[in-house]
């Protein structure tokens, strides 16, 4: 258990407090930034059924996206349950939350009623598709392939010919966690001039519409549709997954002028000649030029493994890499010297955790783990009490279900 007062002042965003309520991984890595950052997160979890990122594989969401919170375990909708809920709220800067459109107004928690118990109050709605709009796609449950499908995403993704793909890992999920985390500080610093706080409708299918680059206005504007492109780019060659001797994989973009002048000799041809131009980018898809390159650059990976054909790509001024997997990650020398696995206990102590390292990496104010995730229901007493409840108050919510608590667990082992 940890009580406000033993929570450590570090990085950018301490003594900030934000109540998380959300399943999965939208809600929660917006919080999850807040508390990598040094915000008090509360994370507010249904008493009895346990999130979904507690139990997806071996519980790594959890571990790794739920890090630094405090966890209540509270219906938060009825009796002492949600009057508790406003009194948290009255405490809080910020809430995220993510549920079907309108579910907060249908349970008599929309805006103006917390508002009215906390006129600062900054909140972030996030759902598939909005919280206003066509009440019949309002309602709609959805996770982030649905927002994918919707949003065009998804159409984007796999090989021509072959159906659709979903992009990995969670594109929707984490474009609206980013938006909410970035759009709620905004709305922070607003606060410090006005006094007031903000709402945000954040609807997955938006935020990965909006990170579409110029596709959209390429087809609204211009009629210029979207192709699939699986593994190599239709906007020039050179650009894409190739396969090398050894079979692993590299991705290169032999894109731009200098990358051009500097690629083109290590794998055997000449720039500034007829077929590549002085001055010239890129080399047309599906052009002459295209042809050559290609085949100069199958001979060229033909006889070289892929660290091989990193290190001279690489080293030659072209952006090329290999395809890296979880294990290459953990032992490559670049990854050592910055450090991208962290460690913490878990948050009963009976285990060390891995993960990723808090990122950015910050100069004056850095963020860091100083707790492991929580167990469920592992702060009721010391946040509810921090709010006026008794000790009586609080097991005769245990006993009206209204509060759960399950001691920790790591599901899959």
């Amino acid at each position: 258990m940890a009580k406000t007062s033993e929570i450590p002042q570090f990085g950018l965003l301490s003594g900030y407090r934000v109540v998380l309520i959300g399943l999965s991984v939208a809600a929660p890595f917006a919080a999850e930034l807040y508390a990598e950052n040094g915000a008090d997160v509360i994370w507010i979890e249904h008493p009895t059924v346990p999130d979904m990122g507690r139990m997806s594989g071996h519980g790594g969401s959890w571990q790794q996206d739920r890090r630094n919170m405090r966890s209540l375990a509270m219906d938060y909708l009825h009796d002492e349950g949600r009057e508790a809920f406003l009194s948290l709220i009255e405490t809080a800067d910020v809430l995220i939350e993510a549920s079907t459109g309108g579910r907060f107004e249908r349970n008599g928690l929309g805006d103006e009623v917390l508002w009215e118990r906390n006129p600062g109050l900054v909140i972030a709605h996030i759902s598939g598709f909005g919280q206003t709009g066509d009440p019949a796609y309002v309602k709609r449950a959805s996770y982030d392939p649905i927002a994918q499908a919707f949003s065009g995403t998804m159409r984007m993704n796999g090989f021509p010919g072959m159906p659709s793909l979903p992009a990995m890992v969670f594109p929707g999920d984490y474009s609206a966690s980013f938006y909410a985390f970035g759009m709620t500080v905004a709305a922070l610093l607003k606060r410090t001039q006005t006094g007031k706080g903000e709402s945000f409708d954040i609807a997955q299918f938006e935020t990965l519409l909006r990170t579409q680059s110029q596709y959209p206005t390429d087809y609204w504007h211009y009629g210029a549709d979207y192709v699939k492109e699986g593994s190599h780019s239709l906007i020039c060659a050179l650009y894409g997954t190739y396969e090398c001797a050894d079979g692993e994989e590299v991705h290169v973009l032999f894109l731009g002028p200098g990358v051009l002048r500097a690629g083109l000799p290590l794998i055997g041809l000449e720039y500034g000649s007829e077929l590549f131009p002085e001055g010239e980018g890129i080399i047309p898809y599906g052009s002459r030029a295209a042809e050559v390159a290609e085949a100069a650059f199958a001979d060229f990976i033909s006889t070289r493994t892929a660290a091989e054909v990193e290190d001279v790509l690489a080293n030659g001024g072209v952006p090329c890499s290999r395809i890296m997997d979880y294990e290459a990650l953990r032992n490559h020398p670049h990854c050592q010297a910055r450090g991208i696995i962290a460690e913490w206990a878990s948050s009963d102590g009976s285990d060390t955790i891995p993960g990723v390292k808090v990122v950015p990496e910050t100069a004056n104010f850095p963020g860091r783990v100083w707790r492991g995730a929580p167990s469920i229901g592992q702060d009721n007493e010391d946040i509810l009490g921090e709010l006026g409840l008794d000790e009586g108050q609080i097991a005769s919510m245990y006993e009206s279900r209204l509060l759960g608590k399950h001691p920790y667990f790591q599901p899959g082992v």
